[in-house]
């Protein structure tokens, strides 16, 4: 087989892994590229080349790197870069993109995403608009110096409803797909961290400001209890499953500290996604990268407690020890 020949057909595997199980990828490409199905079937068995203006489109709607098309080292890993830069940042846009990768990994009959973070999930913390907007101005500010963030005090109201909005349909999205969290004792240090550092500061309202911010933390927890506790996830204030009652499991890791990963299934394909400079994302489909990815998490799983629906006593005991631990904050912040 011809070299070009090869890199099509490894181009076109990498977009058929992007596509669920239950749709052809002859009509994908027939679709996107506006050609008939004969044509599509063509390119896929390889009689006719993909043009360069072919691949692009395809790359742009799957977010498959034209690396792909060269590159068959598997000491050479190929990662899509989502990255927040100054000039061209929209928050808007960013929290569509999160949606329209929801979407697409909710359109598989069978899906699920294995999360192993340092920090609490931001998803968490998208339902209550104090601590989205929080955590978006902490990133803009301090990690990435906006100016019109770094250079001002946070208030929610320099966020707009619309954005908030957004951010509580990523964390409703969230709550529809199968997930695996592992969480650790280190998992609320960085965001209860973060509100006193912000306050330390001198860029918080005032206290009651970070007394709010504190008490949603925990609201949050205590809601990531009771679905622990239920093994299916719910939208807040709402008792009703949401799609599968099976829906949700949550370990406790009391060893091993993980780099932000998400490892996502979707039906017979794998997807890695790799934090970086806190908020920018790797991603990569790359089979032998998900592969390993897959077994040492399988590993941490299985040195891990199960805390959502057996385990009552580990359950509590590290919920309480979480509580307990922002209460801390709490009474600290008090006598600032």
């Amino acid at each position: 087989m011809k070299l070009f020949d090869q890199a099509q057909r490894r181009f076109l595997e990498e977009v058929k892994r992007k596509v669920p199980g239950n749709i052809s990828l002859a009509e994908v490409i027939a679709d996107d590229l506006n050609i008939s199905n004969d044509s599509a079937y063509r390119r896929i068995r390889g009689d006719t080349q993909l043009t360069l203006e072919e691949c692009l489109v395809l790359c742009n709607k799957y977010n498959v790197s034209i690396d792909s098309l060269f590159e068959n080292s598997t000491n050479h890993i190929v990662f899509n870069y989502r990255a927040i830069h100054q000039d061209t940042f929209n928050f808007e846009l960013y929290f569509k993109s999160i949606l329209e990768n929801l979407d697409t990994i909710k359109k598989f009959e069978k899906k699920e995403m294995i999360f192993a973070e340092n920090d609490i999930l931001p998803f968490h913390l998208f339902k209550f608009e104090g601590l989205a907007a929080f955590k978006l101005f902490f990133w803009m500010s301090n990690i990435h110096h906006f100016p019109q963030y770094e250079n001002n005090s946070f208030d929610i109201n320099n966020f707009s409803k619309e954005l908030l909005g957004l951010a509580k349909q990523v964390w409703e999205s969230y709550v529809s797909i199968p997930s695996i969290e592992i969480w650790s004792d280190e998992n609320l240090n960085v965001t209860l961290r973060q509100i006193e550092f912000i306050y330390d500061c001198g860029k918080l309202e005032s206290r009651d400001v970070a007394l709010q911010l504190y008490e949603e933390l925990k609201e949050v927890v205590l809601h990531i209890q009771k679905q622990a506790a239920r093994g299916y996830k719910y939208l807040y204030g709402k008792e009703n499953a949401i799609g599968d009652e099976k829906n949700f499991q949550l370990y406790y890791n009391e060893v091993t500290t993980m780099d932000t990963t998400v490892f996502i299934k979707m039906d017979d394909n794998r997807m890695v996604l790799l934090g970086h400079n806190v908020v920018d994302i790797l991603t990569t489909s790359d089979p032998l990268f998900c592969k390993h990815t897959e077994t040492i998490l399988d590993n941490i799983i299985k040195n891990a407690t199960l805390v959502s629906v057996v385990g009552e006593k580990v359950r509590k005991r590290f919920f309480l020890k979480l509580i307990d631990k922002i209460d801390q904050y709490i009474d600290r912040m008090r006598n600032k």
